[in-house]
């Protein structure tokens, strides 16, 4: 039996999609509030096992993983913006440890644990980085970034106690299914929206959500046990996205490209009136004000290598993802051009 934390995420969704198709017995752990839209298509149908819990819970943690044999962990607090800093810490750390545990005490054969690129010093297209550039904790950007270097560091240590961990350190996947907006999704859905003036001049690692899926699978069978994998494919300018977007729907270039650093000041006061008063997600978070600061290109090759990560037409992940949107309804096909 496999477990799927974050099975109804994003890029867990199509996880348990690609493991039902090669006919595994997938159990999904989900919160009881938790966006199933993912999960509720004909090709699902009887053939998940469903275990509710929340991972800052041990007892729920350690009753979706007794029996399971391969634990794909892809549960996370993804967002850059939150109301509460602790719950981001309680999920993404204290939550990989809960995990951890409970599959060292129940005898997890595989663990393939999804990291994240944004713990690496990103490069530049010309000189991208690659899974070495680890960054220390007081140069995190923000409670995302720290929360998931702190969870990186507990798998490290649980490889050493001898559970058998793989780390996917995932970029910015694109595609369907982005139910919950992650923070590339918002990005797509406010320019269709046409709430986007303007960007920040970065350049970003971008992978079909596919690709990244099937990243997942090929690590339970071929990544090496305490080895940490970029899962990532091409590293595109924000002006190169926008153009490509552009093509896709027909609206017209965000006019204004503007440096990070100087928006620093006004990010963070607009965070705290959002935190403070609004409780509602700024255009631009502070923390992703912060990422933004820097290029954030990376070399996967090792994954390719090694794994057989795909590199899959990133156009066309983007074609997706915005007719996925508008065919959802997040994206309205009157805004503004």
């Amino acid at each position: 039996m496999i477990l799927v934390t974050g099975a109804n995420g994003f890029v867990g969704s199509h996880v348990v999609r690609l493991l039902v198709k090669r006919g595994e017995h997938v159990r999904c752990f989900v919160r009881k509030t938790g966006n199933l839209v993912n999960l509720q298509s004909d090709e699902f149908k009887g053939k998940l096992e469903f275990v509710h819990g929340d991972l800052r819970d041990y007892d729920s943690v350690k009753r979706a993983v007794k029996s399971a044999e391969i634990v794909y962990h892809l549960g996370a607090y993804v967002h850059l913006w939150y109301s509460s800093p602790k719950s981001v810490y309680d999920i993404n750390w204290k939550g990989a440890k809960n995990l951890f545990q409970a599959c060292l005490e129940e005898g997890v054969k595989k663990v393939v644990y999804t990291s994240t690129a944004a713990i690496l010093k990103g490069g530049t297209k010309e000189k991208p980085s690659d899974e070495n550039a680890v960054l220390p904790l007081d140069k995190m950007p923000g409670c995302y970034a720290r929360s998931k270097l702190l969870a990186y560091e507990e798998a490290v240590k649980y490889v050493k106690a001898g559970l058998p961990i793989v780390i996917m350190s995932l970029t910015t996947p694109i595609g369907e299914g982005d139910c919950n907006l992650t923070p590339p999704g918002k990005m797509i859905v406010d320019y269709l929206n046409g709430r986007l003036p303007g960007y920040i001049d970065t350049v970003i690692n971008y992978i079909d959500v596919e690709d990244a899926a099937t990243g997942h699978i090929l690590a339970q069978e071929k990544a090496k046990i305490g080895e940490r994998y970029i899962l990532g494919a091409y590293n595109l300018t924000m002006e190169e996205v926008f153009a490509v977007l552009s093509k896709i729907s027909g609206k017209r270039v965000p006019r204004i490209k503007l440096p990070a650093a100087p928006l620093l000041p006004l990010g963070f006061i607009s965070e705290k009136v959002c935190e403070w008063i609004t409780h509602k997600e700024p255009l631009i978070p502070w923390e992703g004000l912060r990422l933004g600061r820097k290029p954030f290109a990376f070399d996967s090759s090792k994954a390719v290598k090694e794994m057989g990560l795909p590199q899959s037409d990133i156009k066309k992940a983007f074609r997706k993802a915005v007719d996925w949107f508008y065919l959802k309804g997040y994206a309205k096909a009157g805004a503004n051009k």
